[in-house]
């Protein structure tokens, strides 16, 4: 076969059954384009799974404009190769982690031009694909905390509001970097008589490989230290001091009721008329720290009904079933269930619950 089959960069690729393409096979390629990588998949009209690939970030705001499209051009060009010669998109969407809401004529041009076909491409925000992946149009709210953290509720008529997302300067309560900069505040309040005793101080070290509380400032400080680095520190501890630890017990609750609150906020902006309210979780923290997510729930159900969903599909997933529908093509529930089949494949499985 004179293109290459394989699967660039993501798991499970040998478990993976491509659908055979023809030269006049409809392509659709949806992209998930997040702060730390960046996720494309190829589909076809009835969603069967044609090609997928892995790059770094599409954040032009954090990694710069240049890196961005570099990795824009190299995710296209893995899944390029995986085609036919000289196929075309038949559409596209690329969700965004720089973007609160659908690119700008200008956001678009400078990242795709050159790259994808920009009359039938669509940037939108990360949190807009993960919100389609989730409710496929449906009302509902849509609580994202990962590495940063954000909220997107969408009303019966269609029209959406957005809470959070500001970044982690700004805020992102209840992500995973909120998280483990709250530990380490946590541990250095301790470490100075200025707050209660924690096993905090410990685990951190660790996770520095340091010896002293004083020797984490350099690493902080570094340029080019990412926040993604931190936020990594907010899993580590949790496997290390879960349910044993007061104050990491007390950051894990406030995280859920941070998320909590603007999930509720969202709903009120969005006008929200849904009894019970379908609420979609989604993100790393919320799959893996359970006391977060117990926090995040029965705050909610204080405060209004709400039934928690399993999202429908992947914010990858997502992204190509929104070009599938900006084509004109019925997102079916078959079609939801043959995209579904990639999300299957690709979902890493859950540690153990903290």
């Amino acid at each position: 076969m004179p293109y290459d089959r394989t699967v660039h960069g993501l798991k499970s690729r040998t478990e993976i059954l491509f659908t055979e393409v023809s030269h006049n096979t409809s392509v659709f390629i949806g992209i998930d384009g997040g702060g730390t990588h960046s996720f494309a998949v190829a589909v076809d009209s009835s969603g069967k799974l044609l090609a997928a690939a892995r790059a770094g970030s599409l954040n032009f705001f954090s990694s710069g404009l240049p890196t961005a499209r570099r990795n824009l051009k190299m995710l296209v060009g893995l899944v390029e190769r995986q085609l036919p010669p000289n196929i075309h998109f038949k559409r596209a969407v690329v969700g965004c982690a720089a973007l609160f809401s659908g690119a700008s004529k200008s956001e678009q041009e400078k990242l795709c031009h050159g790259i994808l076909p920009l009359a039938r491409t669509r940037v939108v925000s990360d949190c807009q694909t993960a919100c389609f992946g989730a409710t496929l149009g449906e009302p509902g709210v849509v609580i994202i905390s990962g590495t940063g953290s954000i909220v997107l509720a969408q009303n019966e008529v269609g029209k959406s509001r957005r809470v959070g997302g500001w970044g982690h300067i700004l805020g992102d309560p209840g992500s995973a970097y909120w998280i483990a900069l709250e530990s380490v505040r946590a541990a250095i309040a301790a470490e100075e008589g200025l707050g209660l005793k924690t096993s905090l101080g410990r685990a951190i070290r660790r996770w520095f490989k340091v010896k002293k509380l004083t020797e984490i400032v350099p690493a902080i400080y570094r340029p080019d230290f990412a926040k993604e680095e931190l936020a990594a520190l907010a899993e580590r501890v949790a496997k290390e001091v879960a349910g044993r630890d007061a104050v990491f017990c007390d950051i894990c609750r406030r995280a859920g009721r941070e998320l909590a609150s603007q999930a509720l906020a969202a709903a009120r902006l969005a006008r929200l008329k849904a009894c019970p309210l379908p609420v979609y979780l989604v993100g790393g923290v919320l799959a893996r720290n359970s006391l977060v997510r117990a926090n995040l729930v029965a705050a909610l159900k204080k405060s209004w009904p709400v039934r928690i969903e399993e999202p429908r599909l992947s914010p990858l997933s997502g992204a190509a079933a929104m070009a599938l529908r900006d084509a004109g093509v019925e997102v079916t529930d078959r079609v939801v269930a043959t995209i579904a089949r990639f999300d299957q494949i690709e979902r890493v499985r859950r540690p153990r619950q903290l």
